[in-house]
């Protein structure tokens, strides 16, 4: 799970900020969307607002960038633009844990983004006492200009020149054995963090999940997807997977030239869907909702299932509302002890401090001309903003208190139509 990110000088988000699942100790309202681990008690959802163009895509392909470079691979770029940084070097913080016996971890480092080599890294273990407090052991640490390599204090800079610094420093460097052996299940920690990062877009996600459970006849998360679909639209029956013989593809049926010729019925053709006793392709009949669901219901149940951290760009893109409450309910729902949930939303029906999130769980994005900035609505007090829980959060968006919001008036272009 995730505990915090903090990014300096990522894209147009020059100073720091923070975006924490730690939940707030103080907070007594909506317990079950947090779970306690190794002392620790982390948030189970968080929700990104902001205009068009604030920077919540930043976020999700910050995601992205770091899900490639905690796996090794060296095709990440986190600035890919000089038009909103003064410097080449963004700044980022990731403190996880990976619900073992390592208990918490914390990752830093800078990175150089015009010659895209690592200047500086650190990982350390971090214990939390009960008051909240950290007491961090460091495990590693590497700095590029201080000539500094160090394992568990012992110093280890007469290999710094073996070090290329265009990937984490523990995928650069052997760690079977020798000097840094210690540095193995690090490293393996970090691949298990990336590997446990899920980003899908809402608005082209693919199905390959769902048809790869209905393939391996995966009963019980086939039952989680049928159920899922079947709440998403009333009239479904029954979700199955024909025969590849059961299923054919011709020219009359298909318009698109690709597939006139296709012999071997792609997988897609073969989710079926009932509808009172008529069996039909999904992929023909089904409304692009209900197609989003039923992709979506299998990355829900991965996370659920194996405790992974489930990154959804619009989740209301498609979606009926009473379905984005649901989902975030399941997220938040006591008995959910490993999965998380990140996502951006326009539909402020999911800003509920009521009954849906606590105030911590809520982020803005706003931007100016100068920067983009991201704060937590548990971080505004009651002193600046008059914001309490069970406040009309809606009513205050409105008002702006938030940041800034559009206010669209289209008449005038209407006009200038006609002219």
């Amino acid at each position: 799970m995730l505990g915090e990110i903090k990014i300096n000088n990522y894209r147009f988000f020059l100073g720091e900020n923070v975006f924490s699942f730690v939940a707030d100790r103080r907070t007594k309202k909506l317990i079950s969307n947090s779970v306690l681990l190794d002392n620790r008690p982390i948030l189970k959802s968080l929700a990104f607002y902001g205009n068009n163009n604030s920077g919540k895509t930043n976020i999700i392909n910050l995601f992205k960038s770091l899900k490639i470079l905690l796996s090794g691979k060296e095709n990440f770029a986190f600035n890919s633009t000089r038009i909103f940084r003064d410097s080449d070097v963004v700044s980022i913080s990731i403190t996880f844990n990976n619900n073992n016996d390592m208990g918490w971890i914390k990752y830093d480092f800078e990175y150089n983004c015009e010659t895209r080599e690592f200047l500086k890294e650190k990982i350390s273990n971090v214990y939390y006492y009960d008051t909240g407090n950290p007491r961090i052991n460091d495990v590693f640490e590497f700095d590029r200009n201080a000539k500094i390599l160090k394992v568990y204090d012992v110093d280890q800079s007469k290999y710094l020149d073996m070090y290329v610094g265009n990937k984490p420093f523990v995928h650069s460097v052997r760690v079977d054995e020798g000097e840094f052996q210690s540095l193995k299940v690090y490293k393996t920690a970090l691949e298990e963090l990336g590997n446990s990062l899920v980003i899908i877009d809402l608005y082209n996600i693919p199905i390959d999940g769902t048809l790869e459970a209905f393939k391996t006849n995966d009963t019980k998360k086939i039952n989680f997807i049928t159920s899922f679909a079947k709440h998403a639209d009333l009239t479904i029956d029954k979700l199955s997977f024909a025969k590849e013989n059961e299923v054919s593809i011709t020219p009359t049926r298909v318009n698109e030239k690709a597939l006139e010729d296709v012999i071997q019925v792609p997988d897609a053709f073969r989710l079926m869907t009932t509808y009172k006793n008529a069996r039909v392709p999904s992929i023909f009949f089904d409304s692009s909702g209900t197609k989003k669901i039923e992709a979506l219901a299998a990355y829900i149940y991965d996370s659920l299932y194996e405790g992974k951290t489930l990154i959804i760009d619009e989740l209301d893109n498609g979606l009926h509302f009473m379905l984005t409450r649901a989902i975030v309910s399941l997220f938040n729902n006591i008995e959910n002890t490993k999965g998380q949930l990140f996502f951006t939303a326009h539909d402020l029906q999911l800003v509920d401090c009521a009954s849906l999130l606590r105030k911590e769980q809520i982020y803005f994005v706003s931007r100016d001309e100068n920067c983009g900035k991201i704060k937590s609505l548990g971080d505004l007090t009651v002193a600046d903003t008059g914001i309490r829980e069970g406040s009309d959060l809606l009513k205050r968006y409105y008002k702006g208190d938030f940041g800034p919001i559009p206010s669209p008036s289209f008449i005038r272009d209407l006009l200038l139509i006609g002219k």
